[in-house]
């Protein structure tokens, strides 16, 4: 074994234990996502040890056939947990199936100990892959499209545009494993991990930095953000709750909450894709529609459908008033467009306060 491998495995463990104590610091993340992110770093350095660990005790005689068995069987077991934990990190699911999966895989892996169908270690504690190895990759190549998929669904659900950060990501680690797949004696599987793990806690805390956590919609940091890269024609929308602090105050906090998730998810499923949705402050939205601009009239009466669908199944679910106005960069100023909207909403408001009081629109 050479002291290249010993000294990659040792900047692996060294590694995954500096970002616990990032974790163990980070004042961003919820108690279930630094659990999860412990678990992963954990489960990282585990597994690397273990690989070390076999190949220090390859050919080493019948004395160590016992250990060597332990430890090939804790990496093949927790190696496909890494993927599925990054899913965890990610969406919060406690899935049962993926834990009866764990499950299964590390009994067949446990078993394959005993009886040599996925990998064997002989008399002399030589490791090697049996016939049935296929059945370990199939579980690590579930794992990894898994992981890839949740991360995916979640990137368009809280409208992140990290996408090109995550395909370097995953590039990144599809090249390591396809490396010492295809040359067994290059050992980076779990350099390549770790180092996927650390750009993955990146990529995490950025989207949970520009999420709003009540919601789900991107917070005000997000939305100044975007703001200040504004350089596309769009159309404006302002949202605002009505006698929301009168809710409120009647129902309590509890339920002015539901309400806010209740209207943050109408107006992701009408208007995220065809821009970007925002909570803004406590009972105030913003949409900036960048496609199908022409159609914004029709978009927000399906939004105005969804709320009354919502309403007939809680009464007192408030109404939202809605101010909008095209936005062209290159003849109008962002903040005069946004007091322009704003200025539209309240205008509407009042009117609907008036004419209508609480009958729907």
């Amino acid at each position: 074994m050479s002291e290249y491998y010993t000294l990659l495995m040792a900047l692996t463990a060294f590694s995954m234990l500096s970002m616990l104590i990032c974790v163990n610091s980070s004042g961003t993340m919820t108690r279930n996502k630094k659990r999860y992110f412990r678990l992963l770093f954990v489960s990282v350095a585990a597994a690397a040890l273990c690989e070390w660990l076999g190949i220090c005790l390859q050919g080493t005689g019948g004395a160590t056939r016992g250990l060597h068995i332990m430890v090939k069987a804790i990496e093949l077991s927790v190696a496909p947990a890494i993927a599925f934990l990054v899913a965890e990190v990610i969406e919060e699911k406690n899935t049962k199936g993926i834990f009866a999966f764990l499950a299964a895989n590390a009994a067949l892996e446990c078993l394959s100990g005993v009886f040599g169908f996925i990998y064997r270690v002989d008399d002399g504690s030589n490791y090697t892959h049996a016939e049935c190895y296929w059945i370990y990759i199939a579980a690590y190549a579930c794992s990894i499209l898994y992981g890839i998929c949740i991360i995916a669904r979640n990137m368009k659900k809280y409208q992140y545009g990290g996408i090109a950060f995550f395909c370097m990501i995953t590039a990144f680690l599809f090249f390591g494993i396809g490396v010492q797949l295809f040359n067994a004696d290059l050992k980076i599987v779990y350099i390549t991990v770790a180092i996927a793990s650390i750009m993955l806690y990146v990529f995490t805390l950025e989207m949970i930095q520009q999420t709003d956590e009540l919601t789900g919609l991107i917070n005000r940091r997000g939305y100044e953000n975007y703001l200040a890269h504004m350089d596309e024609k769009c159309i404006i929308l302002m949202f605002d709750v009505d006698k929301f602090k009168s809710a409120n105050d009647r129902y309590g906090h509890q339920f002015g909450d539901l309400c806010l998730r209740e209207i943050g998810n109408a107006l992701r499923a009408n208007y995220a894709k065809y821009g970007k949705c925002f909570r803004i402050g406590g009972d105030e939205f913003c949409v900036i529609q960048t496609k199908k601009t022409e159609q914004v009239d029709a978009v927000n009466t399906d939004f105005f459908a969804r709320m009354t669908q919502s309403r007939k199944k809680e009464a007192r679910m408030p109404y939202v008033s809605i101010g909008y106005v095209p936005f062209d960069p290159e003849e109008n100023n962002i903040q005069d467009a946004l007091r322009e909207a704003d200025a539209m909403m309240y205008k509407y408001k009042k009117e609907h306060m008036e004419t209508c009081g609480d009958a729907d629109r």
